[in-house]
């Protein structure tokens, strides 16, 4: 499955690069405030993934997107960030790109972003070391989204027989009426 190696490697890029720029950063705008930053600017990037996997427009997660964003350079919240950033992430991932199945939707958003929280909120105050862990966590738990929803786009719905051998006989059919 495409998405879930993606968002494993999406994972481990993301892992890697929050201490460079933490480090290059923080001294300047604060190391809280450079882990906002760096959380908003991974679930914006991994937003977008999103909107490619799904077909969706980009400019229909440009006002969460850009909200997440706004939130992050709020100085005084840190727990309310991480919760306003996630229900945003969520929204733009059931309540947009994947929208054809709410229910499934909200089972695997409270699985995932339950879990994936769980690292975050329980490895951010720690050490700037144990953060790489949490993000890689977090989009490993991120991966589950996607054996609980199915993989259909949102105007890509096509009914699926039950038999498969029927299914490629229609698809043969098809092949041969549009080479014509």
């Amino acid at each position: 499955m495409k998405p879930v190696r993606t968002t494993i490697i999406f994972g481990m890029l993301s892992a890697c690069s929050v201490l460079p720029f933490t480090y290059l950063l923080g001294p300047y705008w604060g190391w809280t405030a450079t882990h906002k930053i760096f959380l908003s600017l991974i679930l914006g990037l991994y937003t977008l993934l999103l909107c490619r996997w799904s077909k969706t427009d980009i400019l229909a997660i440009t006002f969460p997107a850009l909200l997440m964003i706004g939130l992050a350079l709020i100085p005084s919240i840190q727990i309310g960030f991480i919760l306003a950033a996630l229900c945003i992430f969520s929204w733009i991932r059931s309540g947009i790109c994947f929208s054809n199945t709410p229910l499934r939707a909200v089972v695997g958003e409270v699985v995932t972003v339950t879990g994936g929280a769980g690292f975050i909120f329980f490895w951010w105050s720690h050490s700037t070391l144990i953060f790489p862990l949490a993000i890689w966590f977090f989009f490993l738990v991120q991966t589950l989204y996607f054996f609980i929803v199915p993989q259909t786009a949102k105007g890509n719905r096509t009914h699926q027989s039950a038999d498969p051998f029927e299914q490629a006989s229609q698809d043969m059919e098809r092949l041969f009426e549009n080479s014509r």
